[in-house]
Order: C-alpha cells, then structure tokens, then sequence
C-alpha cells in the first residue's frame, strides 16, 4: 500500500489512530483506498497517478503522502458519534482539497511523474494540440 501506519503520526497519535481504525487495519486501508482514488481524480489529467502511488520510501511525494493521509483520515472520522473529531479533520480536508485543486489547475507543480507516451513525449494527456491548416489558395 502507498501509506505506512507510520505517515499517520504527523497529524495524530497512535492512539487516535487506533480508535479512528477501530483497531481494524482493514478498515485504514478501505480509507486509503477512497483517499487515494480522490486524490487521483484530482491529479490524474495531468499527472500518471498509478506510478506515483507505487513509489515507496522516500521516492514517494511527500506532500503527495501527506495529502492523502489527510483524506483518509477525514473519512474515518466520520463514522465516530455525531462527528467527535471531525472539526479539526475538516481543516486539513480543505487545506488538502484546495492544494489538489491548485495542482489541477496548474497552479503548483509538484514532482509527480507525468504521462510519457511511447515516444518520449511528456505530457501525452494534454488535450490541446496546436498547428494550423495548410494555407487556402484561391487561384481558379
């Protein structure tokens, strides 16, 4: 999987985690899944989403790793009664949405691998392609 149990401890404790999880590891990974398939949805036009999330150890994107732990996270706080610990999930839900929607739009580059075609060619998701028609002869 992308994440560890050790990228959880940046935002909260064991403990948290363990009652977040339910003491289920399955249930953590369900929500990586979800979290990882947002952020995706996010990144996946312009960035090859299925080879950053394989990176391991420090090859993975930090910020990337981060992101996700934050996602997953605000998923598995929602099923706690009336949403104990969902306040301060909630802000780092936003803050990592808004960084994904930056990334999207172009707005920050991260170090993500992009799409390479079987070419060379970087960037083959890009739907904009420029050029011209050949010039127009008007000799009758």
């Amino acid at each position: 999987m992308f994440l560890t149990e050790d990228d959880y401890r940046v935002v909260c404790d064991e403990d948290e985690l363990d009652i977040l999880t339910r003491s289920e590891p399955e249930t953590r990974q369900k929500a990586e899944r979800v979290a990882m398939e947002e952020v995706a949805s996010y990144l996946r036009p312009r960035y090859d989403t299925d080879k950053a999330f394989v990176a391991e150890g420090d090859q993975r994107n930090a910020m990337l790793v981060q992101v996700t732990v934050n996602i997953a996270l605000y998923y598995l706080a929602h099923w706690l009664p009336q949403n104990l610990a969902l306040d301060g999930r909630q802000e780092l839900y936003d803050n990592a949405t808004a960084w994904l929607t930056r990334v999207s739009k172009g707005g920050s580059m991260p170090n993500l691998p992009t799409y390479t075609g079987e070419d060379g060619e970087t960037d083959t998701s890009n739907p904009i392609r420029y050029g011209g028609m050949s010039a127009s002869k008007y000799d009758y």
